[in-house]
């Protein structure tokens, strides 16, 4: 499903990705771990398409889509999902009409009812005419996560989902969102949190100053098969 090769991203003097190189097979879950500033986040970004890698290459479903240099595919025709930390709901639309918006070739009609059954999966119902600006901050990465999901990608791509929110809606949106990539949709989620991974049964990338310092089960990294800075950071890390 996406392979990325040697990838790197320079910004002015600082190599914020340096030399990344992985594949994911479809329906795999990864969780891509490390501290603030380890580049995590860029390497999500250049996954997206937001940005273009100074080296490396990304490929998806077997399509070259990003090359040194040059975003080939952009990220809305990249079969991708995506979901914040912050919820970026658009303000214009309702919670029905925000979770619509990503479900594409059927009619007006048929788009709200699917998007009513995705927010109803992620524990919400009763949305129609609900303005976004009065949802909480736990019913707003609801409604993103929802939205995310409705728009049946091949591959989701979320960044710190959880971390906005309570400890008692981090639980049930973990579950919820187990439950929907249990039905074989792939995922890679950003986190700082170990625990998130060993919930989802994740596949770890642990990333230190852009690089990839671990690449395997939680298990075996927290039996030192990664070395000892990487069972020792999954073994702080879990909340």
């Amino acid at each position: 499903m996406l392979s990325v090769k040697s990838l790197s991203k320079v910004i002015g003097t600082r190599s914020v990705v340096s030399e990344v190189s992985f594949d994911m097979a479809p329906g795999e879950i990864l969780a891509i771990l490390g501290q603030s500033g380890s580049g995590k986040t860029s390497l999500l970004r250049l996954i997206a398409g937001f940005d273009a890698p100074t080296h490396g290459s990304v490929h998806l479903h077997g399509r070259e889509v990003s090359v040194a240099g040059n975003v080939r595919v952009v990220p809305e025709q990249r079969a991708l999902s995506l979901a914040f930390q912050d919820a970026t709901l658009f303000s214009h639309l309702d919670a029905v009409g925000n979770v619509a918006f990503a479900i594409r070739a059927t009619d007006k009609a048929a788009r709200h009812a699917l998007a009513r059954a995705a927010l109803n999966d992620m524990g919400l119902t009763d949305m129609d005419g609900r303005d976004v600006a009065t949802l909480s901050g736990g019913e707003a990465q609801r409604v993103s996560l929802a939205r995310a999901l409705a728009a049946e990608a091949k591959l989701l791509l979320l960044d710190e989902p959880f971390g906005n929110v309570d400890r008692l809606t981090r639980i049930d949106l973990l579950a919820r969102l187990k439950a929907k990539l249990a039905t074989g949709l792939g995922a890679i989620i950003i986190t700082h949190d170990a625990a998130d991974a060993i919930e989802l049964g994740a596949r770890v990338l642990l990333m230190r100053d852009g690089k990839l310092m671990a690449d395997g089960s939680h298990a075996a990294i927290r039996a030192g098969q990664s070395g000892e800075w990487a069972r020792s950071f999954l073994a702080s890390n879990v909340d």
